[in-house]
């Protein structure tokens, strides 16, 4: 019998089929051991018992704009909408490898969007799970949506834009981590996944120029609270669009190194702090 190969899997997100580079979604069961003092160095199999039923993992895609529009309520709201909101929801995925198929249900923790020059953008969602449900596999059958392509890099057009100023980037990171523990009580699966915090980070990498070198003298500078630090970063694909406005973002000071002969960058490394009754950053998809 043939083995099983990882590209006949296939996932869905809340009931859509979305196309993925990997994942590590997965339930663990710890053994607890017993600890005590017998006498002997043996440890009885009489003595073991399970733990809790542990599910947690991660999604890495290369999303298009309308998986984009699938997952980012997810991250972010207690609705459809993309609006910041204290309350989340949970979300169903679906994982059918053929051989069996796996319905977890949970909610995204985190997420993170990175790219870098000529490269797709990449979407990689931190999941925690309550349950999961395992049954026959080959029950899916829906494709991803492929009318139109993932977001690029170059797809940001002039770059990050920093109190007024467009600057050219090479790379970035925006980060979103809702801090979710589950709660276990008297029984092996969580019962509760809700967060605690909500931390934003932007991280970006440009040339080191006069230009760029005075947003290093304003991470230096420490946060202007009368005068917040705001920006903003947007991606055009085809009729689509995705951007991120950020209320306040204060740069955690990091200054130039010279690792090699090539051209110096400059990293800077903001988080996003919400300011007066803004959010720390306000995302729009069209």
């Amino acid at each position: 019998m043939s083995e099983q190969m990882g590209y006949g899997v296939r996932m869905t997100i809340a009931g859509t089929a979305i196309e993925f580079v990997s994942h590590d979604i997965k339930e663990s069961i710890e053994i607890v051991e017993d600890e005590g003092i017998r006498g002997s160095r043996t440890r009885s199999l009489e003595r073991v018992a399970q733990g809790n039923k542990k599910i947690a993992g991660s999604i890495t895609m290369e999303p298009t704009p309308a998986e984009m529009e699938l997952v980012l309520p997810y991250v972010t709201n207690s609705g459809n909408d993309v609006t910041l909101t204290d309350a989340m929801r949970d979300v169903t995925i679906v994982i059918d490898n053929v051989t069996k198929k796996y319905t977890y249900v949970g909610r995204f923790t985190s997420m993170h969007i990175t790219g870098e020059t000529g490269k797709k953008i990449q979407l990689k969602l931190q999941f925690v799970g309550k349950t999961l449900t395992v049954a026959a596999g080959g029950g899916l059958s829906s494709s991803p949506d492929i009318t139109v392509r993932p977001y690029m890099f170059y797809d940001a057009g002039s770059g990050l834009t920093l109190a007024a100023t467009t600057y050219q980037i090479d790379k970035f990171d925006l980060g979103i981590d809702n801090k979710i523990e589950p709660t276990f009580m008297q029984g092996q699966t969580a019962t509760d996944l809700e967060p605690t915090d909500r931390v934003i980070t932007l991280a970006v990498q440009m040339k080191y120029t006069a230009a760029e070198s005075s947003l290093l003298d304003l991470a230096q500078a420490g946060p202007d609270i009368d005068m917040p630090l705001t920006g903003s970063i947007a991606f055009t694909n085809g009729l689509n669009s995705m951007a991120w406005t950020f209320g306040a973002l204060v740069a955690a000071s990091e200054t130039v190194v010279v690792p090699n002969k090539k051209p110096l960058r400059l990293p800077l490394n903001y988080h996003c702090y919400g300011v007066s009754t803004t959010k720390e950053v306000i995302p729009v998809l069209v």
